[in-house]
């Protein structure tokens, strides 16, 4: 019977006149186990469907050696597939005891560190961080209970996320930037633009465009258009050199601005109430957490940094640093994220109720099947918070508990009792906010920024690209109003070349007597950040 092998975009499935299968990862695992599956298939008479010709192909091999050598292994693992995934995955026995012996000296060591000392011990240097996690999931809890606690009860055993304390560490001391958890890598020092004053006048009021060097302007140009999506190749492609060399200059340029900007935020924006939320950031294939505040009186960031996860101590972490910068809300609204609670001692927590009802149905949808049962008991439960009456609320809350048991919401009744301090403090309010639709406009500029990249090659590398959107960002002007982010604290901000050259670049640089200078615009850079 024929074999057609069939691979698109990372996954593969096999094809034959009488069947197919589903579509799986192309992962060798998933490979090896097919030949072996298929091999098992028989006929009436007990004659294999294939040959191990036919199954060779699978493994990219012409050779029958190719797919029998994986139906030996099979066998020699007792025809049991879980022995054979381990097996293919180089996770025996001595690897499986090497690594129950480090994680009973350090049980909260991570997959790096294990795999480093597992290769160490058994002399080799094959063994991967996902050989490792194979290992650990045949290793039982109570292996490492007893050694963890008595790590915990001697103080030597703390769940502190070593890159977050990092981070933390950092941030410890520093400038205004580096507080806000956005610091420049001192490596980037190279990307410093030449004239300082030249960048003063870029953000200074009044100041003629005709004084700003022809070159500056060009890169402020060349910022904006990536900012908008514009591709490297095709900036640097306009500008006659390769597209790294934009990225440096452009990059340079947000760096020089980035403290100027800050400074303004640290010493205008009270941040007595605060909008708190964050965005997930793809870097070199793991999740990572851009988190944000801001002010809800202005709008604008007071802080905005970059974790490794969203837990109690990321809170922790970014709670800590509020403090370093000596703003501390009295108000915080949020989406409803229960690590928001490690946040800040003392502050009023508001929750949005625009999240709350998304989530009505969200949970009717999981619990219920019939539409019948869920569209007699949505209204219900939505008209809970819609109203200016704080009795009112809790009338209908009271009338829910009655028909809770009936309509099988005690889940959700009681989730609502225990966050309604949170829900019900800005009913009829005229100071607290309802939702954290102010954040979510945020990030959806964001997101358009940040979905033609996909994601980042490593956390230094985000961060500059965040710094890059937050200086554009603030000078932008919003279709909805006119005006920009920046001139609810710095009201002449349009009379800034900075904002005519982002705003209106074409007619800010027909100003300029020679639009295309003579010299290249690398010649305006430091030769050790901008050589082409």
């Amino acid at each position: 019977m024929a074999i057609e092998l069939i691979v698109e975009d990372n996954r593969f499935r096999i094809q034959t006149q009488e069947f197919s299968t589903a579509w799986l990862p192309d992962t060798p695992i998933n490979r090896y186990s097919l030949i072996v599956w298929l091999r098992w298939l028989v006929d009436a008479k007990g004659k294999p469907l294939f040959t191990l010709q036919e199954l060779a192909p699978i493994v990219g091999s012409t050779n029958r050696q190719a797919a029998n050598q994986h139906i030996e292994d099979f066998r020699q693992c007792g025809e049991d597939f879980r022995d054979f995934v381990l097996r293919k995955r180089k996770v025996d026995e001595a690897v499986v005891s090497g690594v129950r012996d480090a994680v009973q000296q350090t049980p909260l060591a991570g997959s790096p560190e294990l795999a480093e000392r597992v290769n160490a011990q058994l002399r080799r240097h094959d063994l991967s961080e996902a050989n490792v996690r194979a290992a650990l999931e045949q290793i039982p809890c109570t292996v490492v209970l007893g050694t963890l606690r008595r790590q915990l009860a001697a103080g030597q055993a703390h769940y502190k996320e070593d890159d977050l304390l990092e981070e933390l560490l950092v941030n410890g001391s520093g400038p205004v930037g580096a507080a806000a958890g956005l610091a420049m890598p001192a490596s980037d020092e190279g990307m410093v633009l030449s004239d300082p004053t030249a960048i003063k006048h870029l953000v200074t009021p009044d100041v003629p465009v005709e004084q700003i060097p022809h070159a500056l302007a060009w890169v402020t140009f060349l910022m904006t258009l990536y900012y908008w999506n514009v591709p490297l190749s095709v900036l640097g492609r306009w500008v006659g050199v390769h597209k790294t060399t934009v990225l440096r200059w452009i990059l340079g340029l947000a760096r020089a601005l980035w403290p100027i900007l800050y400074q303004w935020l640290w010493d205008r924006v009270q941040a007595g109430m605060v909008y708190i939320d964050e965005k997930w950031i793809r870097i070199k294939g793991k999740w990572h957490y851009w988190f944000v505040v801001l002010d809800t009186e202005t709008e604008l960031p007071v802080l905005a940094v970059l974790l490794p996860s969203r837990t109690g101590w990321a809170c922790r972490c970014l709670g800590r640093m509020l403090q370093r910068i000596g703003k501390i809300p009295k108000v915080i609204i949020t989406d409803g994220l229960l690590a928001y609670h490690y946040l800040l001692n003392g502050a009023k927590h508001v929750l949005c109720r625009f999240h709350h009802q998304q989530r009505v149905t969200a949970w009717l949808q999981k619990h219920f099947t019939e539409k019948e049962q869920i569209d007699e008991r949505k209204p219900a439960m939505k008209a809970l918070l819609q109203t200016t009456d704080k009795r009112t609320v809790r009338r209908r809350l009271e009338r829910l508990k009655e028909k809770a048991e009936a309509w099988g919401i005690s889940g959700w009744v009681d989730t609502v009792v225990e966050k309604l301090p949170s829900l019900i403090c800005s009913i009829g309010s005229v100071r607290l906010p309802s939702t954290s639709n102010a954040i979510e406009r945020f990030f959806r500029v964001f997101n358009r920024f940040y979905k033609t990249r996909g994601g980042f090659h490593s956390v230094r590398s985000a961060k500059r690209e965040l710094i890059l959107f937050l200086v554009v960002y603030l000078f932008t002007q919003r279709d909805t109003d006119g005006k920009a982010p920046i001139e609810a604290i710095v009201p002449d901000a349009p009379r800034m070349p900075l904002y005519r050259l982002i705003n209106d670049p074409f007619g800010t640089l027909a100003v300029l007597k020679n639009v295309k200078p003579a010299t290249p615009l690398a010649d305006f850079l430091l030769s050790q950040g901008a050589e082409a």
